[in-house]
């Protein structure tokens, strides 16, 4: 019987199971426990398999201590917005997955890391520990989109935000433009095109939203789909056709972005994108309410609340700045318009 102190909860082993534990109490690594099932009349692969999930499960409700000793070569620090990541792996690899994430290191050594976290491979698998101690794996084509997906719900737990929305974020002369719009509205392909036409990059995906109605996007790597990997090609040629997996499945590539924008702005612009089929892309007025209203739908908080502070922060948000629907078709298209709208042309 095992006694997980963390679930306070007893669990009963079976024959398996019980011959499994003392062989990894006692020392012995996955394959020599695996090769000791064949004297229980397993099967290797079956014993593999099995030997497998009960491993996860016992990760999974804090029963396993794992051995976190890793060489210090494989260490780095990185700037997000205005927080620091430490990241630290257990072999060359993984690190180079890894730092595919950020587009800025830090050089400055020594320094308090706002989010620590920590990969490693056992068996096939890559085990996660965060600065809470809390384990979780994933494939090691998934570790990229995953550690994202921690550090981003972390930066939106913490409590120097009150609100986020799901926007890409770019700056021009100290000037915000916020795309916003539903996964697959096309922000990120956008994106890449308004950077290259000389926007500073500051997110593709979240923007953090403070009491006072100043924003701060988490400039990660610009994370492109498979449908922007032609245009990724045109404009970059093939440095980044390192392919990773998302938990949905969906591939992408990330592409960081050497002068991306890690301070605070406020927003000048707000747009909303709406994809259409066929037509030349066009810009059309929102009121304030309709504006409020969608940056809403368009938003989450960490305990799924609307706070009063994050109904203000939105409102001051809206009052300084028009709201506009963009209708597109061609990315090509929208970006002439945006850039016009940034450049007092429109």
């Amino acid at each position: 019987m095992l006694f997980s102190e963390a679930g306070q909860k007893i669990f009963e082993l079976d024959r398996v199971g019980a011959f499994i534990w003392c062989k990894l109490a006692q020392g012995a690594s996955l394959e020599d426990t695996c090769k000791g099932l064949g004297t229980l009349g397993i099967d290797e692969q079956t014993a593999r398999q099995f030997t497998r999930q009960v491993v996860d499960v016992w990760i999974d409700r804090a029963l396993l201590e794992v051995d976190w000793r890793m060489p210090t070569d494989f260490a780095f620090s990185a700037i997000l917005g205005r927080h620091r990541i430490g990241v630290r792996a257990a072999n060359r690899d993984l690190l180079r997955r890894l730092c595919s994430l950020f587009c800025v290191s830090d050089q400055n050594a020594g320094g308090d890391d706002d989010i620590a976290i920590e990969a490693m491979m056992l068996d096939e698998q890559v085990l996660l520990r965060g600065e809470d101690s809390s384990i979780s794996r994933c494939q090691v084509e998934a570790l990229a989109p995953t550690i994202k997906a921690h550090i981003t719900e972390r930066l939106i737990r913490s409590d120097r935000w009150t609100f986020s929305l799901h926007a890409a974020s770019l700056v021009k002369d100290g000037m915000g433009l916020l795309l916003c719009g539903q996964p697959g509205a096309g922000k990120s392909t956008l994106t890449l095109q308004l950077v290259d036409a000389g926007l500073r990059y500051a997110g593709d995906d979240v923007a953090l939203v403070g009491a006072d109605g100043a924003i701060c996007g988490i400039p990660f790597a610009l994370t492109l789909k498979e449908g922007s990997w032609d245009l990724l090609s045109r404009l970059h040629g093939g440095r980044y056709d390192a392919t990773h997996c998302r938990s949905d499945g969906v591939l992408v590539r990330y592409v960081p972005i050497a002068d991306a924008y890690h301070q605070s702005f406020s927003a000048s612009w707000i747009i909303f994108l709406n994809r259409v089929a066929s037509g030349p892309a066009e810009l059309t007025a929102i009121d304030q309410l309709d504006s409020m209203k969608r940056l809403i739908d368009n938003g989450f908080a960490a305990d799924g609340r609307l706070s009063q502070a994050g109904f203000f922060a939105l409102k001051r948000i809206v009052a300084g700045a028009p709201s506009l629907q963009l209708n597109y078709c061609e990315a090509v298209e929208a970006r002439r318009v945006l850039m016009d709208l940034c450049n007092g042309k429109a």
